[in-house]
């Protein structure tokens, strides 16, 4: 029984470790494929149906970049070395995808090592999704709330290919940023951190499965390096209105309603994702 139990043990340290150490010497991205660096959420995983899970597929391998994912500036920090450390150790083509806090490690990258790195920029592009410190309609740049790690987003004239994405209405990283007195909008706000659209039971921030990077319904605004991109499809219902104790038609005559009002707090140079029709 001893020897059963010692068994047991072994393998969920085996199993542990094998989830926050990087396969840095594990197989090659195939042909034409890439490394792919993930940056985890505060407190969780980094799912890999993220964004539709088109960058987690062969031929490229994934690679998680192991950091204490617990809020904290001390933490950013070091999540932003090791980031360093492996981009310089993982030879080829690289891509790197963080949400929320990870978006925060490559912001942090970007600004502290990105001006000077030797790191060619032609070899890596920084995927950065729910990234409160966003330029555009982050809370963070818009008094929402604060991300003490060294600054806010990254330098304009980087050098490296950024892409942004945030999903309409992620309570985090699409914060109404021309009216902040909208009643309408700050109602819609507070609900986004709760549930989502139709049928999500979850936050807007906690589910970017259904946003594809290259969606050609996406909306974009590219600004140097960087491209900002409002996924498609639009957040529907509203998350107010997925609240709503109410039956779906009155659901989708108030979210017809509302969403116009909604959308005069926000300013996206990027425009808004159209609501789909109700059927």
């Amino acid at each position: 029984m001893k020897q059963y139990s010692r068994i047991v043990l072994v393998l969920i340290v085996a199993i542990g470790i094998g989830q926050w150490t990087p396969n840095v010497a594990g197989a090659a991205p195939g042909p034409g494929g890439a490394t792919v660096l993930t940056l985890d959420p505060a407190f969780r995983s980094l799912p890999m149906n993220w964004l539709r899970g088109e960058l987690f597929a062969p031929p490229n391998r994934v690679v998680n970049v192991p950091y204490n994912n617990f809020p904290g500036a001390t933490n950013t920090h070091r999540g932003r070395d090791k980031l360093n450390e492996m981009l310089h150790e993982i030879p080829g083509r690289k891509i790197v995808v963080g949400h929320s806090q990870g978006a925060q490690v490559q912001d942090d990258w970007l600004r502290t090592y990105g001006p000077t790195s030797d790191i060619d920029p032609a070899t890596v592009t920084f995927v950065l999704t729910g990234d409160l410190e966003s330029k555009y309609n982050g809370c963070a740049n818009q008094g929402g709330c604060r991300a003490d790690y060294g600054g806010n987003n990254f330098p304009d004239d980087t050098r490296y290919t950024v892409k942004i994405v945030a999903r309409q209405y992620d309570f985090w990283a699409d914060a109404p940023n021309r009216d902040l007195m909208n009643d309408a909008a700050r109602r819609n706000h507070s609900a986004s951190d709760s549930v989502g659209g139709r049928g999500e039971g979850r936050p807007v921030h906690n589910d970017y499965s259904m946003i594809g990077l290259d969606d050609p319904a996406n909306k974009t605004f590219v600004e140097g390096n960087a491209t900002y991109i409002l996924g498609a499809p639009a957040t529907y219902y509203l998350p107010m209105v997925t609240q709503m104790w109410t039956t779906a038609a009155r659901k989708a005559e108030e979210d017809a309603r509302l969403r116009p009002e909604v959308e005069k707090a926000y300013d996206r140079p990027m425009g808004s994702p159209p609501a789909p029709s109700d059927t």
